[in-house]
């Protein structure tokens, strides 16, 4: 019985070592994950390089390819997590409406769009490489299903025509969502991102909108 004890607690030891361990490795992933966008948004993603994400949290240059395989790994990350996060947020707002949820939804993403622009400058422009497309269709994915989701509500609450085609409704609203993103990277300073999503998403609505709807004053 003594040494099942021991061995209980020379086990119980072992997986708090192991519990330790995975998370200092979790904390330095977030440490550089953190420190690497901070440098993109203030030097520049093509500026910044691995060695000075690694000394800026004082770890070797190797460490950091032991949690990211390269900077376009750190971006696409942020990428999934800013989709994510919007989605979650707009979930967990009651919308009175589908179009409210889907213009709030674009908002949020648009604003994030700007307050880190080098970022979203460097996902719009560089989705053609085959992480960043995964990254692409990975968001469009989540958004869809949100939209769709949305839209269904939409109809049985009488807001949209009970004819409308969903699957190319969403489409369009996608497209609109990646064809403005797209558009403000190549000249950001062109246009207001947020004021133009929206005014486009209430257009789409308005498509859809029952007769009825469109009659009323």
């Amino acid at each position: 019985m003594t040494q099942v004890i021991i061995r209980l607690r020379s086990l119980k030891g072992m997986l708090m070592v192991d519990s330790w361990r995975e998370r200092k490795k979790l904390e330095l992933k977030q440490a550089l994950y953190r420190k690497a966008i901070e440098l993109f948004e203030s030097e520049g993603y093509e500026n910044t390089t691995v060695q000075q994400i690694s000394e800026a949290v004082g770890v070797a240059k190797g460490t950091f390819f032991n949690h990211f395989p390269s900077k376009e790994h750190v971006v696409s990350e942020w990428y999934n997590e800013i989709t994510a996060r919007a989605i979650r947020t707009a979930r967990a707002h009651r919308h009175d409406s589908a179009k409210a949820a889907v213009a709030a939804l674009f908002a949020d993403m648009s604003g994030q769009a700007t307050a880190s622009p080098e970022l979203m400058i460097v996902t719009s422009r560089n989705n053609s490489t085959p992480l960043l497309l995964d990254a692409t269709r990975h968001q469009i994915s989540q958004i869809n299903h949100f939209l769709i989701e949305q839209c269904q509500q939409g109809i049985a609450r009488g807001e949209i025509e009970a004819e409308t085609d969903l699957g190319f409704f969403v489409a369009l609203l996608t497209a609109v969502l990646s064809g403005t993103s797209r558009a403000w990277s190549l000249t950001p300073e062109r246009f207001d991102f947020p004021q133009l999503i929206s005014e486009r998403v209430h257009f789409l609505f308005r498509a859809v909108e029952p007769v009825s709807a469109k009659s009323s004053p």
